[in-house]
């Protein structure tokens, strides 16, 4: 059966006042978000374009080429795009390597060469390519490759490794100088030192003498070379252990995504280290310093405006009634922001719910359903109208186990979209986390999720005894060596539309509460906890630190609401000290996808005339603004003003990954952008 677009709008036209509920994927129908009145359109996809003839491809438009080698049939080529657009770099476009010949490749300021073997033909090209004057970076290249550019080869892997940056260097200014992760194999040579950027170590405090990142001149051109997939290493740091995917750890009941991170996966003393973030800054970095004759190449700041980090507030709801909800989102109210409710309904017979949608009409008429309200206490539609109408998201938590009661994952989720809908609690929300957190495959459930239109994934999650050290110390940070938002990706390299987003503090985990703890830490210990985190990422880790308060301790008695506010007033009270907002995940998610969606168009560097001229387009799915950062110094300039449609903006500056930039926001739409370089004055 061919799929049908169904907007949601539609749907709920058809389940919403009827009150027939019907399963959309059973009727062969994907489920589209709105936004403004409008369906959004399809996700977009990041195939590579292919062809016999150059003249095939689009025509270059972009500095930075994205270079599949096709003959890589496991290629995680297109998860390099996530990386190049969770930094903030969206000036690329993408070509498999067969399609494109030597005057295409001249035509972009640099190419980006994703991991495996090469023909002598397409060996040929590249090292040409470089020669006359090409800036290369290449990801675990062909041997041959590697060894044209000065490499001595020694045939010998190393596996799931760790690298090291050379603090000394230039390129590494700002990057985790602590030995790091990767993970799958790294090819072993021997350099110039002068030429290495980043060294391999067999564990995590004995180096070797093999680079991880390499530079050279190589005739008139450069080269990067990763001796590992910086790609496949991201999605295995991020997504875990494929290997481990549906293995149980032993340490509870049903399988979870932190089943996949045992056995050394994570190496818990580097758990504060965002491990992946870092080394994808390594690799904005290098792009960077390979462009700086070039032209300036601009980024997107990870936040809205000039936060330099953000607090995400979600809370799972096991059918608490309306009062406890309200009474958690009224505190998290009292700090300015938003959180999301991420709710789990009874079960029941489509009869049971007509009666309960009854109640829940009689309910919302005033005064008539005051005495209502207190006998029957689940919310009704009109309070989550309410809810969502204060800034607050209010989507589903369904139950989806293995292990009876609970239904398995597609039954489990058709059950509970049936009876959320069914209640009258629609829209579906494009946010998501499951009951138990529990998790299939490698991304067996992510996929299942994006088929019914979900677009951040909150199930990875902090949580259970591989925290805590030998020593008995609970440890906590980014276990997927991340604190920001990518795409899933799956094991053929295809990318999902839905973004995986670390739980990284959860009341269940920290706090003794009714239904017991891990770790027991009290409240007053929990909040250094999340100002430690808070404070990483102000100080340069930059992530977005998200926080699971349950409604259920607002619902269970006095005693366990106030230890769970504790914890939720000493958080959110230090970020809004520190200028941090407070957002639901359904904003976040908004901002994400503006910010990672943004069109880069008729990119011009005037050398003569020290002027970079560029269109920016974005669509409006948040209401806050991006913030575009340029080089604040360029081919011996310095970047004196910015205008955006012939206005001069205000600047500020922000320090990334060693390089100072200034900043300028940008409201949702297209604008004309200019940025004006001076000489520098430097004194003799």
């Amino acid at each position: 059966m061919a799929e049908k677009k169904l907007t949601r709008r539609d749907f709920f036209k058809i389940v919403g006042l009827s009150g027939i509920v019907i399963v959309p994927a059973a009727l062969g129908y994907r489920v589209y978000d709105l936004a403004g009145g409008e369906e959004l359109p399809d996700a977009p996809t990041y195939a590579f374009s292919t062809g016999g003839q150059s003249d095939s491809l689009p025509a270059p438009g972009q500095p930075l080429l994205l270079l599949d080698n096709d003959l890589n049939a496991a290629s995680f080529g297109a998860y390099l795009g996530e990386i190049l657009r969770a930094e903030g770099i969206n000036q690329f476009q993408m070509a498999a390597l067969s399609a494109v010949d030597m005057a295409y490749l001249e035509q972009f300021q640099a190419v980006i060469l994703t991991a495996g073997e090469l023909t002598t033909e397409r060996r040929e090209l590249i090292s040409t390519f470089v020669e006359r004057g090409g800036k290369l970076v290449a990801m675990q290249p062909d041997r041959a490759l590697a060894t044209a550019f000065g490499l001595d080869d020694l045939e010998g892997k190393l596996e799931d490794g760790y690298m090291q940056v050379s603090a000394d260097h230039p390129l590494a200014a700002g990057i985790e100088t602590a030995s790091m992760q990767f993970h799958g194999g790294a090819d072993l040579y021997q350099a110039d030192n002068a030429q290495v950027l980043a060294w391999l170590s067999r564990d995590a405090e004995v180096g070797t003498v093999y680079p991880a990142v390499y530079l050279a001149e190589v005739g008139q051109g450069q080269v990067a070379l990763w001796t590992y997939d910086l790609a496949r290493s991201v999605a295995y740091t991020r997504q875990g252990n494929p290997a481990l995917a549906g293995v149980p750890s032993g340490q509870w009941d049903g399988l979870r995504a932190v089943d996949m991170f045992v056995d050394g996966w994570i190496d818990l003393e580097r758990v504060e280290i965002p491990q992946a973030d870092e080394q994808q800054r390594l690799f904005a970095n290098v792009l960077t310093g390979l462009l700086s004759e070039e032209l300036p190449l601009m980024r997107l700041w990870y936040f809205p405006g000039q936060a330099q980090t953000m607090v995400v507030v979600t809370s799972d709801s096991h059918e608490n009634p309306g009062w406890a909800i309200e009474d958690l989102l009224t505190q998290i109210e009292k700090y300015g922001g938003h959180g999301s409710i991420y709710y789990s309904p009874t079960i029941q017979e489509e009869w049971m719910r007509a009666a309960r949608r009854v109640r829940f009409w009689l309910t919302d008429i005033p005064k008539l359903g005051e005495p209502l309200r207190k006998r029957f206490v689940q919310p009704t539609p009109g309070k989550i109208n309410e809810w969502r109408e204060r800034g607050h998201e209010f989507g589903i938590h369904p139950y989806v186990g293995e292990f009876s009661p609970e239904p398995g994952l597609e039954t489990g989720w058709d059950a509970y979209y049936e009876v959320f809908t069914g209640l009258g609690y629609g829209p579906i929300s494009p946010t998501v986390r499951t009951h138990r957190v529990l998790w299939d495959g490698w991304v067996k459930t992510g996929t299942f999720q994006a088929s019914h239109g979900f677009r951040m994934n909150m199930d990875y999650y902090h949580w259970g005894p591989l925290f805590q050290s030998p020593a008995g110390e609970w440890l906590f940070g980014h276990f997927t060596g991340s604190g920001l938002p990518m795409k899933f990706v799956d094991e053929n390299g295809q990318i999902l539309n839905l973004y995986q987003q670390l739980t990284h503090l959860a009341d269940d985990h920290m706090l003794n509460l009714h239904w017991g703890t891990e770790a027991g830490i009290p409240a007053g210990e929990a909040v250094e906890i999340s100002k430690r985190l808070i404070d990483q990422s102000l100080g340069g880790y930059y992530s977005a630190i998200v926080t699971h308060f349950h409604t259920d301790p607002y619902a269970a008695g006095e005693e366990w609401r106030n230890e769970d506010l504790r914890w939720l007033d000493g958080t959110l009270g230090y970020a809004v000290e520190n200028d941090v907002p407070i957002w639901s995940t359904e904003e976040w998610l908004a901002f994400t996808e503006m910010r990672q969606g943004v069109e880069i168009e008729a990119q011009n560097w005037n050398s003569e005339g020290r002027k970079l001229h560029f269109t920016l387009s974005s669509v409006a799915n948040s209401e806050n603004k991006l913030t575009i950062m340029l080089p604040s110094e360029h081919a011996g300039s310095e970047l004196s003003g910015i205008e955006i449609d012939d206005t001069a903006a205000a600047i500020h500056i922000q320090q990334v990954g060693g390089t100072t930039y200034t900043c300028a926001q940008v409201e949702a739409g297209t604008h004309a952008i200019v940025a004006y370089y001076n000489s520098l004055m430097r004194s003799i």
